[in-house]
């Protein structure tokens, strides 16, 4: 940089099934640099480290040309690790990743130190610290896609209660008697109100209302995802009111189940399920008020996650930050 100072950046890095997400974020939580890549996930754990190291390497490249000076790295996957962080012990939608070396792999393979953490986490620690929880001393992030990740914040420190999380709200049992998870559970809050649940109850009511919005939009397009019971929502099909009124509040009543553990002042609900907006959100209020204990329920705020698809890169980057500054890396 001929002699030119240079600002600090933490590398964030986000793995997912499909793809590798990285980006140099700065000390206010600015996306200064991007990269995206896509994966195969079938594939060995030495490819896919491999893989990895090199985006590494050039998202760091990137960073230097941009002025930045990389100082760490966050790295953020789906899936179970050691208490330590140390070991992956099993990664869902990532099998060949399963109780291998892989983090030491990425370990070894870098300058910098590195900072290992679960997406959900990530979520949670980007919205408190740079999002729409910065401030709240009890917070629960919500992310809501093909299936239901939560995590949790508490005075600032991620409650570690089960391995690296604070517990698996998707996997909380609201509804005893009704469907069968794919975990092996039945009825857990993910069964009721994943994405995948919100499809399958879509389906189900425009065969029920062959006249309805959703049926025409399926025959249309040939299936039924958030879009089309978005686009449906926002016509006023009724049909489409009921399936985000019956998911949204089922996870109402998931959020319910976890208030007299963690009592937290806010929730946040991210991922692609936001898009269904007011609606969705009045209908998770409604479960959470009309299940949970009033007196810990009446004050809970809950709004819509501020960071969007970022916020997994983010909040690596963040979870980098934090270990950084306690000297744990």
């Amino acid at each position: 940089m001929n002699g030119m100072t240079t600002e600090a950046c933490t590398i964030g890095v986000d793995l997912g099934g499909q793809s590798i997400k990285l980006a140099g974020v700065d000390g206010s939580g600015r996306i200064r640099v991007r990269r995206q890549t896509p994966i195969d996930a079938s594939r060995p754990v030495e490819e896919l480290a491999a893989l990895m190291l090199s985006e590494i390497e050039a998202i760091q490249a990137e960073a230097r040309a941009a002025g930045l000076t990389p100082t760490t790295i966050g790295m953020v996957m789906p899936g179970y690790m050691d208490r330590e962080r140390t070991r992956l012990t099993k990664a869902a939608n990532l099998p060949t990743l399963s109780g291998t070396d892989f983090l030491g792999m990425i370990r070894r393979g870098v300058k910098l130190p590195v900072t290992f953490d679960a997406d959900s986490n990530a979520a949670a620690v980007a919205e408190y610290r740079f999002g729409a929880g910065r401030g709240v001393e009890r917070l629960i992030v919500v992310v809501v896609g093909t299936g239901i990740g939560g995590s949790v914040v508490l005075e600032g420190q991620i409650p570690r209660i089960f391995n690296h999380l604070a517990g698996s709200l998707g996997h909380v049992i609201v509804d005893a008697r009704g469907p069968r998870c794919a975990c092996g559970a039945q009825g857990c809050v993910e069964a009721r109100a994943s994405g995948r649940a919100l499809e399958r109850l879509a389906a189900e009511l425009a065969d029920a209302e062959p006249t309805s919005r959703l049926a025409a939009l399926r025959k249309e397009r040939g299936r039924l995802t958030g879009v089309e019971i978005g686009q449906a929502l926002a016509e006023g099909d009724a049909a489409a009111a009921k399936v985000v009124r019956e998911c949204g509040w089922w996870l109402g009543a998931g959020i319910a189940a976890w208030t007299p553990i963690y009592a937290p002042q806010k929730v946040l609900v991210g991922g692609g399920i936001i898009g269904l907006g007011e609606p969705y959100l009045e209908a998770v209020r409604a479960g959470l008020h009309e299940v949970g204990m009033p007196h810990l329920t009446a004050d809970i705020v809950v709004d819509a996650a501020a960071l969007g698809p970022d916020a997994g890169v983010i909040g690596a980057a963040a979870i980098g930050m934090a270990a950084a500054e306690s000297g744990k890396v």
